[in-house]
């Protein structure tokens, strides 16, 4: 599970990232926004450019910020209106007591779009963890999600297909380098809290897979892992009646960054269905 979550599923942490301002009063609706947002006693950071609906709310990796989404961001803006944001101990946003959740974050994802005036629907696109988040939302709050992208999204049996597969002590140390991650996230319930809820509503999904080999940590069998991850990504995709896979012939784990472009073409064909 280490190697999805902060290795391989989780995007590096940018430092010194920041909003430009606080939201003091409402802020028109097609106007470009970067800024700080009450989520109950404390602030996140959140930027958002472009006009139209559905609005378009970008999820990051594990200890990723914003700044994941800069050129997919700029290019769906053109669209929609789009919003990325830095969760809780990351980036600009305040800090969160931990350890966290999943269903943590979703809660202050639903404060978040309160406070910044974002109507839904929306359409949901998480990278990696944010996946999860992603997911969880969706299920939580199904007529406020249009749609949803899941860019080498982790899924909520991986943890314990993964663990099956590891012995004791590689369990051990992988449960202890997850625990340190920056977000203070407790991994393992967050894919429980994942696994309980409902599952994904009816909705148009697109789910995007790494091409690229992906890299495992030493004594880890990567046939063994690659298949499970394989069957994984496509059994996410098959989990709603409209559901595709792509895959991103030239990227390992960092779509993104990497080929912003497919990740663009799946949130296009995503808004094309939604409306």
């Amino acid at each position: 599970m280490l190697r999805t979550l902060t290795a391989f599923a989780c995007c590096v942490v940018l430092a010194g990232c920041g909003g430009s301002g606080s939201k003091d009063e409402a802020t028109p609706s097609d106007q470009p926004v970067d800024g700080m947002f009450e989520v109950g006693d404390r602030q996140l950071h959140m930027t958002c450019d472009g006009s139209g609906s559905p609005t378009v709310i970008l999820e990051a990796g594990l200890t990723g910020d914003h700044r994941t989404w800069d050129p997919v961001l700029s290019e769906i803006a053109s669209t929609t209106r789009v919003c990325a944001y830095d969760r809780a101990n990351i980036g600009s946003s305040e800090a969160a007591p931990t350890p966290r959740t999943v269903s943590d974050m979703v809660k202050d994802l639903h404060a978040l779009v309160g406070s910044g005036e974002l109507k839904p629907p929306y359409v949901l696109v998480g990278f990696s963890f944010g996946g999860l988040v992603s997911q969880l939302y969706a299920s939580t709050y199904p007529d406020d999600v249009a749609g949803l992208v899941l860019v080498e999204s982790n899924h909520p049996d991986e943890n314990d297909e993964f663990e099956a597969e590891l012995t004791p002590a590689q369990i051990k140390r992988d449960r202890e380098e997850a625990r340190a991650n920056p977000e203070g996230v407790d991994i393992s319930a967050s894919f429980e809290e994942v696994q309980a809820a409902s599952g994904l509503p009816d909705l148009p999904l697109v789910v995007i897979t790494a091409g690229q080999p992906a890299e495992w940590p030493p004594g880890w069998d990567a046939d063994v892992f690659n298949r499970l991850r394989a069957a994984q990504q496509k059994d996410l995709a098959d989990s709603v009646p409209d559901g595709t896979q792509v895959i991103a012939e030239q990227s390992g784990h960092e779509v993104p960054m990497s080929e912003p472009e497919i990740v663009v073409k799946g949130i296009e064909n995503v808004l094309a269905k939604a409306d």
